[in-house]
């Protein structure tokens, strides 16, 4: 059982880690440097997410989906608060949940399969494994992230937080 000082001591090396990649990465597309520590910020969080996520047993596929509609709901928001397109908050976030061990494996199976010259199914098991792993995880990461945008197409994220409401209640108060 962890414990959850121990919990929070493994979660903290990699939150970190992600948070420093979104910064390099942010910096790496010249975004604004008022947006950058919403970008940091994010993508510890998508982190974060995802692994909290995995510790409670969802499948590596299924969290890095949900950090990534995480990420995505959370860049409309941080878009209307800084006046920035959502790309510019999601893009660099999204990077530390790019699923690197993944493609090398499969990259380095397929030199192994290459030097071989003969079928190995424990290689081709393998291969395959990777492989799709790191399509699924693509293909999640990409719709995780559009996806926020898409089913809100239209409804600005100040209407779906109720945030015009709460004006004009302040404003009826005042009166």
């Amino acid at each position: 059982m962890i414990t959850d000082a121990t919990y929070m001591l493994e979660l903290f090396e990699p939150v970190v880690m992600a948070g420093i990649v979104s910064a390099g990465f942010g910096i790496l597309f010249s975004l604004p440097m008022r947006t950058l520590l919403a970008t940091v910020l994010l993508g510890a969080v998508g982190v974060f997410v995802r692994i909290s996520l995995i510790n409670l047993g969802w499948s590596i596929i299924g969290g890095s989906f949900m950090a990534a509609c995480t990420i995505g709901l959370l860049s409309m928001f941080l878009s209307w608060r800084f006046h920035a397109p959502c790309v510019v908050f999601s893009m660099p976030a999204v990077i530390p949940l790019v699923p690197g061990v993944f493609a090398y494996r499969t990259m380095l199976g397929i030199l192994a399969f290459t030097e071989k010259g003969a079928l190995d199914m424990q290689l081709m098991t393998s291969i395959s494994s990777n492989g799709l792993n790191t399509a699924f995880m693509f293909l999640c990461l990409a719709v995780g992230v559009s996806l926020p945008n898409l089913l809100l197409r239209g409804s600005s994220i100040r209407s779906v937080l109720g945030l015009y409401r709460l004006r004009s209640d302040q404003n009826n108060n005042q009166n």
